[in-house]
């Protein structure tokens, strides 16, 4: 059963007099910032402080933060749901870059690096007291909502990771790597990242049936599937794509660069506020 009204991606861009009153309702949400115990805050800080250099790496970062997650927060918190789910999608990206998937393994190595960073830079700023980027601070400000389904922390983190950091991570690798354009072959290794999102996303009842060892409700299942379905954005490859080719002409601009990630935080905020907002209400 589809959710009506919901804010797809017309209204995230829209600009309107109503702007103010979103963005106040996107910096100021309801109940503050869930931080957690101290101790888990230190540990997670103490394992961010260094960053990753490999895909092995980032799969070793999201174990160990995923063992934190359980012990200090608890299995069904916010971000122990979506780094659950982050976890197997870089490990099925790793599978796959011994076969045929990618064409441009190069390039795929170092997105995977440099889009896991910009998830670690975030948690990091949290951790330590900083302000995260909006888009994550959704998330971790309503991290154990009792009325919030695991499934849909996923879902807010995926929109956080794909709609903010996909973008700016491509921009970053190709600068990394000294590419001077992005081409064929960095979309169509950007398109087989998203592809393993989508099939992970697709799984996400099976995922979490198996991890939690419950047996979700399939009322429930199928609202979130339907509210999945009608958020296009939460994987819109050819919107992300976009934005990546926008932030490339930019990035010789910094002043507009940055307005641009600002922009694109904002409105990313918006579609995740939407989705634990609506869920807390169902």
């Amino acid at each position: 059963m589809a959710r009506q009204g919901w804010p797809g991606e017309a209204w995230a861009h829209a600009d309107t007099p109503q702007e103010a009153r979103v963005t106040t309702l996107i910096e100021t949400p309801s109940g503050g910032r869930d931080a957690g115990p101290p101790g888990g805050r230190a540990r997670i800080a103490a394992l961010l402080a260094t960053t990753p250099e490999d895909i092995d790496g980032v799969v070793a970062h999201l174990e160990q933060l995923q063992e934190i997650l359980e012990q200090d927060y608890g299995q069904r918190d916010g971000l122990a749901c979506f780094n659950h789910l982050y976890l197997h999608i870089t490990r099925g990206i790793r599978h796959q870059l011994d076969g045929d998937h990618f064409s441009d393994r190069d390039f795929l190595v170092r997105l995977d690096v440099e889009f896991a960073r910009r998830y670690f830079t975030a948690l990091l700023a949290e951790a330590t007291g900083s302000q995260p980027p909006r888009a994550w601070g959704v998330l971790l400000e309503r991290r154990s909502h009792p009325r919030i389904d695991p499934m849909e922390y996923a879902v807010v983190g995926v929109n956080a990771h794909v709609n903010f950091d996909l973008a700016p991570a491509v921009v970053r690798t190709c600068t990394v790597l000294g590419r001077t354009a992005l081409g064929p072959a960095e979309r169509a290794d950007y398109r087989a990242v998203n592809d393993v999102f989508a099939l992970h996303m697709n799984k996400l009842i099976e995922h979490f049936e198996g991890w939690l060892g419950d047996a979700f409700d399939g009322t429930v299942a199928e609202q979130l599937l339907g509210a999945v379905a009608d958020v296009p954005v939460v994987l819109a490859r050819e919107v992300a794509w976009r934005q990546a080719l926008e932030l490339w002409e930019q990035r010789s601009r910094p002043t507009e660069y940055e307005r641009e990630i600002d922009a694109l935080d904002r409105r990313t905020a918006l579609i995740g506020r939407g989705l634990l907002t609506l869920g807390s209400l169902t």
